[in-house]
């Protein structure tokens, strides 16, 4: 297939049909446009039948996008049917052939709350603690397992130090007899129970390794090892398989993805042929450079130059802020430069960050100067869960009357008030007439509920109680800290020790950046909690000029944008504080940089803070190491004027134009200077290590020489430590 839209390389893809072929596609090369031409070379003139070729990718939305480009090239009769995502394909085996490993084919697919359920129920059998042992992180555990293609009888729990892997090792056989019993697969067994069919039974191994006489697989960096091991097994046969990928796009270690697979590739599949896309087709030369620069210092990659022959463009802007609040204003500034004097619609531009919580000061920010925007991958700062938990905790406190803010946390994090025992409570105020508040002290005299409910709902009152009063003697602060410790809510989440409460925990601590931000501005506690409240009532935006992205850079893998925005670019956030001292974890924080950069088409603007408040505590974090790969000729730096502070009384009045407040300054020599170990002892910034917590990154220091004191950012699950030197033994890296 000749065509005008495809390269000399993106063409020699096509056109290279037999024997093994990885595709090293780096951003903006094109490689959709490459796998579509190739399934529609094979079908259309190499007379391939459209059953005979399989396509594998990782999203629905990237298969109907597949799906539907073949169809403009080829007859509607022609259409492959094996074009899915690794899951859908998997099933689509399983419900015909999985009655070969014991299962009847109509069986059910557990979600979350299936296997929640499931879990707690081994647990309780096994006498296995759930507030010692969360059943998510357990559960976590075993997809783990599962995702690196590991059967029960392959995971010894003695080879685990006594915690929650431990647990899960000892589960996972449990767990899977269950799962057996109610004839149900949970997600990652669509796939490992695949593989397993293919292994037991060379009868539906031969019918479809025959069938498929050429495999493509998109995105192939992001696999984990049961993919692999499937891709392997339909391959055997034939030997025509395709893979499509970037070693430098691979960002999801943290959920299975095993970058190994696409490096070793050639070590797998003999006779491999490599072809690199590096064209890239989206962003200006000086985007690609800097990106390039960025990601070229990783050790584990394949060496690849992405060109393009696009313009130099614009030198990428990067600004020095005083604080968050002054990143934030910047940011605004220049989007609403580039909407008003550019015409950029806002939905022609991103603002991406490291971490969830990075969007609550950008958020306030925005709604302040009107700016339209849209959350992606997640929900608006105040709007999220563990933030209306809080927020209904402290209202109770404030109003005792408030029923539904009490009905939401009574039982959360779970205390052995159940539904039953609240109805009955629902009975009890509604015959007396007293408040939900009245009728919870009222229990254990009245005894509407069973003498444990009863209990349990004194204590809860108690507890209640303690914070009334602890708030009268403290700051507003120290008094959501107190909420969050005494409910047992921030516990709760440090015992689950998940990737998903980890981040929770995350916003509740900028929660406290929001609240002392407040006191800060006069406001009183009932005035924050009614802007709360307007703010998570707010209507969606219905704006025509569109709506600013806000996404974390794990979020916008695949997108594109004209102008993006990546604040937070300091040490500690990106890289981010639990990737120091890991190389695979550093190197997939580089990566993730690269990905940032590379959405942008035509301007691209890094951003960091002298000072941040964060987490609930305001850090002195360094520029990112990653600033310092960028050449200094592409670079145009702009300071922060010193004189102003961050915000002015009574509102955040700067002019559209916020770059007013900044220095531009051409940077041809400009470099990020590291912290210098001869300047003083233990600096920010530095990293460190730790006997018992491992590695971590100093965010500050305090005391002289004699009687030094660090707060050090550890890995999860330590988090901040404050560490005294003499006595700690910090090993300085």
């Amino acid at each position: 297939m000749n065509s005008p839209l495809l390269n000399e390389q993106q063409m020699e893809a096509v056109h290279c049909t037999e024997g093994p072929l990885i595709v090293i596609a780096g951003a903006g090369s094109g490689k959709t446009r490459v796998i579509t031409h190739r399934i529609a070379h094979l079908i259309l003139e190499r007379n391939i039948s459209s059953d005979q070729v399989l396509a594998i990718t990782f999203t629905n939305k990237a298969a109907g996008e597949m799906k539907e480009r073949i169809r403009q090239m080829i007859d509607l009769s022609q259409s492959p049917s094996w074009i899915s995502t690794f899951h859908s394909f998997c099933l689509r085996i399983l419900r015909r052939h999985i009655d070969a490993l014991g299962y009847s084919c109509d069986f059910a697919i557990y979600d979350s709350q299936d296997q929640l359920t499931l879990i707690k129920q081994c647990m309780k059998t096994a006498n296995i603690d759930a507030d010692s042992f969360p059943p998510r992180t357990l559960l976590s555990c075993i997809s783990g397992f599962k995702n690196d293609f590991l059967f029960p009888e392959n995971v010894n729990p003695e080879s685990f130090s006594y915690g929650n892997k431990y647990r899960a090792a000892e589960l996972y056989p449990r767990y899977q007899e269950g799962l057996r019993k109610n004839n149900a697969l949970d997600f990652d067994d669509l796939l490992i129970q695949c593989v397993r069919l293919f292994q037991q039974s060379n009868e539906v191994l031969e019918r479809y390794s025959h069938q498929f006489r050429y495999i493509l697989v998109d995105e192939f960096q992001d696999t984990n090892a049961t993919q692999y091991n499937l891709v392997k097994q339909l391959a055997q046969k034939h030997n025509n398989i395709c893979v499509v990928g970037d070693d430098d796009q691979s960002i999801y270690r943290w959920r299975g993805a095993n970058i190994e697979n696409i490096l070793n590739f050639e070590k797998d599949f003999v006779g491999t042929r490599t072809i690199k896309l590096e064209e890239n087709y989206r962003s200006t030369q000086n985007i690609l450079k800097a990106a390039s620069s960025v990601v070229a210092e990783n050790v584990s990659r394949k060496p690849k130059t992405l060109w393009t022959q696009n313009a130099d463009g614009d030198l990428i802007v990067y600004y020095r802020a005083r604080d968050e609040m002054d990143e934030a204003e910047y940011v605004c500034g220049k989007v609403q430069t580039l909407n008003q004097e550019d015409a950029l619609s806002f939905g022609d531009m991103a603002v991406l960050y490291r971490t969830n919580a990075q969007s609550r000061v950008m958020e306030d920010v925005l709604r302040r100067w009107k700016i339209p925007y849209q959350l992606i991958g997640g929900l608006k700062f105040y709007e999220r869960k563990e933030i209306k938990d809080i927020l209904a905790y402290v209202k109770i406190i404030i109003n005792p009357g408030d029923s539904i803010s009490l009905k939401r946390i009574i039982n959360v994090p779970v205390r052995g008030i159940g539904k039953t025992s609240l109805d009955k409570l629902d009975e009890y105020c509604a015959r007396t007439g007293l408040s939900m508040s009245e009728g919870l002290r009222q229990a254990e005299r009245d005894r509407f509920v069973a003498p444990a409910a009863a209990r349990k709902m004194r204590q809860f009152m108690e507890m209640i109680d303690d914070l009334v009063a602890y708030r009268e003697e403290k700051s507003e602060a120290d008094f959501f800290r107190a909420v969050m410790e005494k409910s047992n809510y921030a516990p709760a989440l440090r015992d689950e020790n998940s990737i998903e409460s980890r981040s929770r925990l995350e916003n509740l601590e900028e929660l406290i950046s929001a609240i002392q931000q407040a006191e800060e501005e006069g406001r009183s506690l009932q005035e924050f909690l009614d802007s709360c409240s307007l703010i998570a009532d707010a209507d969606s935006l219905d704006d025509e000029r569109g709506a600013l992205l806000l996404m974390t850079l794990h979020s916008c893998k695949g997108l594109e944008f004209r102008s993006v925005f990546i604040i937070g670019m300091e040490r500690g956030l990106l890289p981010h504080a639990s990737s120091m001292g890991e190389n695979a974890e550093y190197e997939e924080e580089r990566r993730l940089c690269y990905v940032g950069f590379t959405r942008a088409r035509e301007k691209l603007f890094l951003t960091n803070a002298r000072t941040r408040r964060i987490y609930g505590n305001t850090f002195n974090y360094q520029p990112s190491d990653f600033l310092e790969s960028i050449p200094g000729e592409i670079l145009q730096k702009e300071n922060a004027a010193y004189s102003e502070p961050s915000y002015s009384q009574g509102g955040y009045g700067r002019s559209a134009a916020s770059s007013q407040n900044a220095v531009p300054e051409k940077t041809q020599s400009w470099q990020v200077s590291r912290p210098q170990k001869e300047d003083l002892p233990y600096p920010i910034g530095a990293r460190v290590v730790h006997a018992k917590f491992g590695p971590g990154v100093i965010i500050r220091r305090e005391g002289n020489e004699d009687d030094l004191k660090v707060d050090v950012f550890f890995k999860a699950p330590h988090g901040k430590k404050r560490l005294a030197v003499n006595i700690a033994k910090l090993i300085q890296l």
